[in-house]
């Protein structure tokens, strides 16, 4: 998860693609027939360079937001991987697992063929430092929510490790295949925070040769991996023999060094309105959608005037959500139709509830009272107070919201923090919408958003509210039900309240955008984390 969609695509309208899903991109990679042909013996070798729009902030996922998405994955591996086409979780790390039924216990056995970078194995005792290593200030709130609520960690042989949660806990295993998870040596797990954020030692196919903020991140082959997830169908090492990681904030640039060929190779997370010329001239364009949850606004539930649910179901219906993604990614992005992105596991269809309706919406606010306009056209109540709301980000795409809500006679002030006080301030409940963005394959980020038992109640439900301690209920059951069946009926329910009610209003799914030289192949997605393992570069 993350606070935010990083580095928003500046857009324009009636820029239209076919969506491509993360199992149908993964496998490919834009590959042509002819490049299919050449020998996996003669793919070795070679310098890709990427460009990245802005610096992540570090090395070290479990420590900073969002470079989970590149050079992290090729840094670390994780216990399992999740894979995109059969949305089941697989063996990498980890060859072997059990799950308790009451989804309490998790038993792992583990390779033993595995090696850090430094050269110490994978054991129990490494893994166990790793989970205990991400419970503590300064590990980002993605990779602590997942080792949250273990009451012990046994390592009973070298190479078995059990883990034991005080409750139930079904969204265990699928986290664990996320990068900010990965397993890191005993040594980095033991580093303070602050420093993991500039080196880190991993188990994954690259090692980190280089890295100067704001200029680059530079990674190296690792000549005795051979431990690749059988998804990839890859043995041995990576085929390229570095990979660099350049900070080019202007677009311009970006798109003229990767047009050009010779100084980048790949674009990550591509400007929508750049793609027509991309295209032209011959690049390769991939896209992935989001398997969690997409651009979402919790409601603050016990914000003065969304205390009523009518006013919160009116803009639920008064957001038209294709005219959203029109103007904010340039049509690129999916209308959303449900808590949930279509391409995770337990998608719940609740579109029915996202129709957009201005006429309904305006009809709800009148019964909650809202019945007089102002001269400015905002709604007043009795009291004369303005129907006013307040929103903690101002680009294109919370300016469309802006304008819909106003012609409801809503007034949505847009009044971002500081960078640095962001998360802080959305979880205080100083605004009256938020916002917030996941990106795991699994239901339970329902429950760390909005569980209120446990969970971040970013729609500050109130104790006395019944349908939201009816919306707890299932969302901490789901995560303690291991039967699919079950769950996926438990997160219906979950979805429809969340919906319904308006604690939350879906807006889009997100889409990224890759760009790369025609030379380029296999780079490949699994949900919006991006693999290097097969990629390689043909020869000029």
């Amino acid at each position: 998860m993350s606070s935010s969609r990083p580095w928003r695509r500046l857009t324009v309208a009636g820029t239209a693609l076919a969506l491509l899903s993360t199992a149908a991109c993964a496998g490919s990679g834009g590959q042509s027939e002819p490049a299919a042909q050449v020998a996996k013996k003669d793919r070795y070798g070679g310098t890709l360079n990427i460009g990245l729009s802005a610096d992540p902030g570090g090395v070290d996922s479990a420590v900073v937001n969002q470079v989970w998405r590149t050079a992290a994955r090729a840094l670390a591996d994780s216990l399992v991987f999740y894979n995109p086409r059969t949305k089941q979780v697989e063996p990498w790390l980890a060859t072997s697992w059990t799950v308790s039924d009451d989804a309490r216990v998790y038993s792992f056995e583990l390779r033993d063929d595995v090696t850090f970078h430094d050269g110490t194995r994978l054991t129990a005792q490494v893994v166990k430092a790793n989970l205990e290593s991400l419970d503590r200030p300064g590990i980002h709130s993605s990779a602590r929510t997942v080792v949250q609520g273990i009451s012990t960690i046994e390592t009973p042989s070298e190479h078995r490790i059990t883990v034991r949660f005080a409750e139930p806990n079904a969204a265990f295993l699928t986290s664990l295949s996320r990068a900010y998870v990965g397993i890191v040596s005993e040594k980095t797990a033991g580093l303070p925070v602050a420093e993991r954020q500039k080196w880190l030692d991993g188990s994954g196919p690259y090692y980190l040769e280089e890295y100067v903020p704001n200029q680059r991140i530079v990674l190296k082959k690792r000549k005795d991996y051979d431990w690749a997830p059988a998804y990839f169908d890859h043995e041995g090492p990576a085929y390229l023999d570095k990979v660099v990681y350049k900070i080019i904030p202007e677009d311009s640039v970006r798109n003229g060094a990767v047009i050009g060929g010779d100084e980048l190779q790949f674009v990550y997370w591509v400007n929508a309105k750049y793609l027509p010329q991309l295209k032209a001239a011959g690049l390769t364009i991939s896209r992935t959608l989001n398997p969690a949850t997409g651009t979402e606004l919790p409601l603050n539930t016990s914000s003065r005037f969304l205390k009523d649910v009518r006013v919160r179901q009116a803009l639920q219906v008064g957001t038209d959500r294709d005219e959203f993604v029109k103007i904010d990614s340039g049509g690129v992005d999916q209308p959303a139709t449900g808590p949930l992105s279509k391409d995770n596991p337990y998608y719940s269809d609740q579109s029915a509830l996202l129709a957009y309706d201005p006429r309904k919406a305006t009809s709800l606010l009148e019964q909650a009272g809202w019945t007089k306009v102002g001269s400015d056209g905002i709604r007043v109540d009795a009291k004369g107070r303005r129907l006013s709301l307040r929103a903690p980000e101002d680009d294109a795409g919370w300016q469309v919201l802006q304008d819909q809500w106003k012609k409801l006679g809503v007034e949505l002030v847009l009044d971002p923090p500081l960078a640095a006080e962001a998360n802080e301030k959305l979880l205080s409940g100083a605004y009256d919408i938020a916002y917030w963005y996941a990106s795991t394959p699994d239901p339970d980020v329902l429950r760390a958003n909005y569980g209120k038992a446990t969970g971040s109640n970013r729609s500050f439900i109130a104790d006395d509210d019944a349908t939201g301690g009816e919306l707890d209920r299932l969302l901490q059951e789901q995560n303690q039900t291991i039967d699919k069946e079950k769950r996926q009926q438990l997160v219906d329910r979950a979805s429809r309240i969340l919906v319904e009610k308006a604690y939350e209003i879906p807006v889009s799914n997100d889409v990224d955008i890759w760009a790369s030289s025609p030379r380029l192949h296999d780079i490949q997605p699994v949900g919006l984390d991006q693999y290097l393992i097969n990629a390689w570069l043909a020869k000029k």
